[in-house]
């Protein structure tokens, strides 16, 4: 070989070992962190050994010999599966995001210093009952010892971001807990929308854009005889808009499908239950799947990384699921100030004090902002969100303090809640679990091993005097205060109805004779009207039924939004081009069935998004606009009300000098989309399927930066259904199509066999990529398919399943 042959050969080689060592050195960077899943970990401070048994998707099976060795060993489970989730959950709801991530996150560390979570969690402590208080002890426990002992061999993202996870703490399941109560708060983004567009449009069209519900859909229980401020409104929305992205947790949606049967209408002979809570879908799942058994324990679910105890589930005597009761349980006050009085608010003839505190927030290792914390009796003063919006009443400027009351900043007891949930043996003692859940407030569906059914709607709920709760209010006058909670006992619920079921997809609670104001945030009635079509269908249903109606993907709202595009083309004066015309076809033709393959569905939903840009933009301007839009039951639900009427000043386009009718505009919207769809999707209209628009990726935040988008996030798939299907898989309007909320999880429990349930989740029950539980139920999910989960410990010991035992030394 020539020399110049050696020196090639040598190089080659060399860069082979380097090529190869650096796959090892990554190999074992990703895998380090995997958890130990079989033989033995001493666990300081267990009572006595605890089992471990972890089925075939990676789902623990616990089972100790008293509560505080179960808990110990739930938080020592999910911090084998789940730390840095948790550990940047904690951080989200400190406000200490910026520590990790530097100066891209230190909007989002404003908004929570300022809500001021951390306070609230440290407020709840010192009000938990002891039981709770030991339970999240015993699990921060867990928690912590699994830090002590894996110290070097942390989850990659924690060397990528260069730092190591501090000790739990119980305050730190509380924030957590109090974390997801917030992203499920809705009031408080449609008050500050509707303070924008109130400030934009004169009072008789913002009345025909506040949503109604039609009378002709049943609530969920029959009550029988038994302006200028809108710039400082925006910096919110646009925290809590940035907040939602940088964490995958799309569009402001939180809808949710839950229904029973009774014996009478099931199969088995027993209540059968399913619920699908609708939510946003990152990788890892916002749910973590676990079965926990102890004296006095025998349950199975999901849980909320960061918290040890069971949200939906089932027991070995009941099954329970929740939709969002969409409640509306935030206001906005804007406060009146006084240059003469600075530091002060005016409430009634007093002037009070604003109380204040300067906050630290750290950028990276070298860097900080102070930012001054302010809040009235009415609560936290959001204007401090935004800098530029600082001091404003106290330097006298127009810049009005805006406080925000919010239920979730209210003292509660959920871990208490929970447990009575999870231990219930009977619908009585399930009810006073239910009692005590305060945030978010959730509609509460039930069914037990004795027959029965049930409906709660459970959370606290304002008492309001005077004032539109849609918009901000005047805080100086003391007409707009809330004047206590409505007591549970008063608030709407069902026992064992006479139609032998109950359904929830978040639709109106309560009719008009109820005596409160409860909400106006309810869901678009579509998903409701095909629940009660499909369980209308048949005497009796089986789970496999109730699996094949959480896949359902036909939408009455486009069976009637269609029925008006069609008949805006049987106007004389209406032109059909070629394209139109084989355009009309399709929807002429359709079964308003979103399915992957379709062209019609495709059609549709482009021109939904094209009629959302053509009534409201031109009014209210593109931001705005994009307010509006980013919850999107609000402009579903309107749109569908001014299609509904002969006609509108909202049809009629700013800025021409025609007046413009709903039938133009309907045929407009048509035109742009086939207009749009031909540019993005080529000339061939055959070509035109839903799925290549409409697809479902999970992300981590890492996956917003190429090339990490290869290594965590999962997808994108083609996928089915659209907002206003059963199935739902909701798109954000001013970034179609991809779906940004769906079934978080999908469970489905036949009380015939209460040890047993259908369930599954969006990836799977690791947060670490490359593992093989990171989206192990992904094609599940994506099929309708379940994993078969048994909370039957004879079942778990006769399995082969990986088995670590947890020993007390």
């Amino acid at each position: 070989m020539s020399k110049l042959g050696k020196i090639v050969a040598g190089l080659g080689i060399s860069v082979l070992v380097i090529l190869i060592a650096g796959a090892l050195f990554l190999h074992h960077l990703i895998t380090k962190s995997f958890p130990v899943t079989h033989g033995s970990i001493p666990l300081p401070g267990l009572h006595t050994s605890v089992d471990v048994y972890r089925d075939d998707y990676g789902i623990p099976h616990i089972h100790a010999s008293d509560e505080h060795d179960l808990m110990m060993a739930v938080g020592f489970a999910q911090a084998q599966d789940r730390l840095w989730q948790m550990d940047v959950l904690r951080r989200a709801g400190e406000g200490r995001l910026s520590e990790i991530f530097g100066k891209s996150t230190i909007q989002f560390d404003m908004l929570f210093r300022t809500i001021n979570l951390r306070k609230v969690a440290d407020s709840i402590r010192t009000h938990l009952s002891p039981e709770s208080e030991q339970i999240l002890e015993n699990y921060a426990q867990g928690v912590n010892a699994f830090i002590d002992q894996n110290r070097g061999k942390f989850p990659v993202e924690f060397d990528i971001l260069n730092y190591t996870p501090e000790h739990w703490t119980v305050e730190h399941s509380i924030l957590t807990s109090r974390l997801i109560a917030w992203e499920l708060n809705l009031a408080w983004w449609t008050d500050l929308t509707y303070g924008e567009i109130a400030a934009k449009v004169s009072p008789q069209k913002l009345k025909e854009i506040l949503p109604a519900y039609p009378d002709s859909i049943p609530p969920t229980v029959q009550m029988l005889t038994t302006g200028k401020h809108a710039a400082q409104l925006h910096s919110l929305l646009d925290a809590g808009r940035a907040y939602r992205s940088f964490f995958g947790l799309g569009g402001l949606e939180a809808g949710s499908n839950a229904w029973v049967v009774d014996s009478s209408r099931s199969i088995s002979g027993k209540p059968i239950l399913a619920n699908d809570p609708h939510l946003a879908m990152p990788a890892p799942s916002r749910w973590y799947e676990a079965h926990l058994s102890a004296p006095g324990w025998n349950v199975a679910g999901v849980m909320v990384p960061g918290v040890p105890l069971i949200v939906l589930g089932h027991n070995d005597s009941a099954a329970w699921g929740m939709t969002n009761a969409m409640i509306d349980d935030a206001d906005f006050f804007i406060e009146q100030t006084d240059s003469s009085r600075p530091g002060m608010v005016r409430f009634g003839k007093e002037w009070r004090p604003i109380e204040s505190h300067t906050e630290k927030i750290y950028i990276g290792s070298a860097d900080s902002t102070t930012i001054e914390v302010r809040s009235t009796s009415h609560g936290p003063i959001i204007n401090s969100v935004h800098p530029s919006f600082q001091h404003g009443d106290s330097t006298g400027s127009s810049s009005s303090p805006i406080a925000m009351r919010w239920t979730g900043l209210e003292v509660s007891d959920e871990i208490s809640a929970f447990t009575r949930m999870n231990k219930a043996g009977s619908l009585s003692e399930f009810e006073q679990g239910v009692k005590e859940l305060t945030v978010p407030a959730q509609a509460v569906v039930y069914a037990d091993v004795d027959g029965n059914i049930a409906y709660w709607t459970a959370g606290r709920v304002p008492i309001r005097q005077s004032g539109n709760p849609m918009l901000p209010l005047p805080g100086w006058t003391g007409d707009a205060e809330w004047k206590g909670f409505i007591p549970f006992d008063q608030l709407p619920q069902v026992k064992n109805p006479p139609e032998g079921f109950i359904a929830c997809a978040n639709q109106r609670i309560a009719d008009k004779s109820y005596p409160y104001y409860l909400s106006t945030l309810w869901e678009p009635p579509s998903r409701i009207t095909r629940i009660r079509e499909l369980l209308h269908a048949a005497d009796h249903f089986s789970s496999v039924d109730f699996e094949q109606f959480q896949q359902d993907i036909s939408s009455p709202f486009a069976r009637d939004a269609v029925r008006y595009l069609l008949a805006a083309y049987n106007d004389s004066s209406a032109s059909k081009t070629p394209e139109i015309s084989d355009a009309l076809t399709y929807l002429h033709n359709w079964d308003y069935r979103f399915t992957k393959t379709d062209i019609a569905t495709t059609i549709f939903n482009v021109f939904f998004v094209k009629l959302l840009h053509n009534i409201f933009e031109d009014e209210m301007g593109p931001d705005v606009f994009n307010d509006f839009v980013f919850f999107g039951a609000i402009p579903y639900r309107v749109t569908g009300q001014l299609l509904a009427a002969d006609s509108s000043a909202w049809f009629d386009k700013a800025g021409t000098t025609q007046i413009e009718t709903k039938n133009q505009i309907l045929r407009k919207s048509l035109e742009d989309a086939i207009s749009e769809l031909r540019t993005s999707s080529g000339e061939e209209m055959k070509t035109w399927q839903w799925g290549n628009l409409h697809t479902v990726t999970f992300t981590h935040p890492f996956g917003l930066q190429k090339p990490f988008d290869r290594v965590f996030n999962i997808g994108p798939f083609p996928i089915a259904g659209g907002g206003t299907t059963v199935m739902k898989t909701e798109y954000k309007m001013s970034l179609p199509f991809a779906t940004s909320v769906g079934p978080s999880m999908r469970q489905i429990v036949d009380l015939a066999s209460p040890k047993s349930a259908s369930i599954v989740i969006t990836s799977g029950e690791s947060g670490q990529a490359y593992s093989k539980h990171y989206d192990d139920q992904t094609s599940l999910w994506l099929n309708g398919g379940y994993v078969h989960v048994t909370s039957n410990w004879d079942d778990v010991l006769r399995s082969s399943w990986e088995h670590l035992e947890l020993t007390s030394q």
